[in-house]
């Protein structure tokens, strides 16, 4: 027994002294580290700079959005104007509008003309916006009646192939 106790008390003191053993590499191997040509310095150093560098992209992206912001406010700007800028122009005569809308009724000449209207620049405001109004309302009209024309011509398809089944 004392045998045993005496193998297993050396083989702690072993492992005791090996552990100290490596403990003591550990400390000079980070003692080493932090003085040996100022590695930690330029790791410092070099966190800095990339720090640095990613603050700068940073300021750059916010930048960017700002300038994006500024160009969308400015677009939203410009067409509130552009629609709404008749305040400083002169009236439009009842005999103009008269004549436009005489125009506008020609099948293929008032459309023409609406877009003439609609795209030109030195056209009245008011004119303007009434000839986008007008597109827009042409456009809305020319799809209602396709779709309608369209089940119409479905309707009277099926109406007739049940006329003919019926007959015969």
């Amino acid at each position: 027994m004392e045998k045993r106790e005496q193998d297993s008390l050396i083989a702690k003191q072993e492992r005791a002294v090996r552990q100290q053993q490596l403990l003591e590499k550990k400390r000079q191997a980070r003692a080493e580290y932090n003085t040996s040509d100022g590695s930690t310095a330029r790791q410092e150093k070099k966190l800095e700079k990339r720090q640095e560098q990613h603050r700068r992209k940073e300021r750059k992206a916010i930048r960017v959005q700002e300038k994006k912001q500024e160009k969308k406010k400015l677009r939203f700007m410009k067409s509130f104007q552009s629609a709404v800028a008749f305040d400083d122009a002169e009236g439009v005569s009842v005999s103009e509008w008269f004549l436009s809308i005489c125009w506008i009724k020609i099948p293929v000449i008032g459309f023409v003309y609406v877009l003439i209207l609609a795209l030109s620049k030195k056209i009245h405001p008011a004119k303007k916006n009434f000839a986008r109004g007008y597109l827009v309302y042409r456009c809305l009209v020319l799809i209602l009646s396709l779709t309608i024309m369209y089940v119409l011509y479905q309707v009277g398809l099926s109406f007739i192939d049940d006329m003919l089944a019926f007959v015969k």
